[in-house]
């Protein structure tokens, strides 16, 4: 958790953004390949389908933050998103 908030220090909404929005791929795609066939097997087999797929994403985690981590900078090179971080850099401390 440190490391995450030294990203929101560093990159702001940016980071909580690209957290957000893996998030989302990630349970709406395990969600998709429950409702495709795919059996999990373990806690997340008795719940539905959306709880299944949370269960899922939380497994995940490490991965998805690890991704956030490695994305977030990539993404702020970006020339409109890298403007739009030095303009408001001052709107956001932690």
């Amino acid at each position: 958790m440190a490391r995450f908030k030294a990203l929101l220090v560093d990159y702001g909404p940016l980071a909580l953004a690209v957290n957000y929005v893996i998030f989302g791929l990630v349970i709406v795609g395990f969600w998709m390949a429950i409702r495709a066939g795919f059996q999990p097997q373990g806690t997340g087999a008795q719940a539905g389908a959306w709880g299944a797929a949370y269960v899922a994403s939380q497994v995940v985690r490490p991965l998805r933050l690890a991704a956030v981590f490695v994305l977030t900078p990539l993404i702020a090179r970006i020339p409109p998103v890298s403007r739009f971080l030095a303009r408001n850099k001052h709107k956001w401390s932690f």
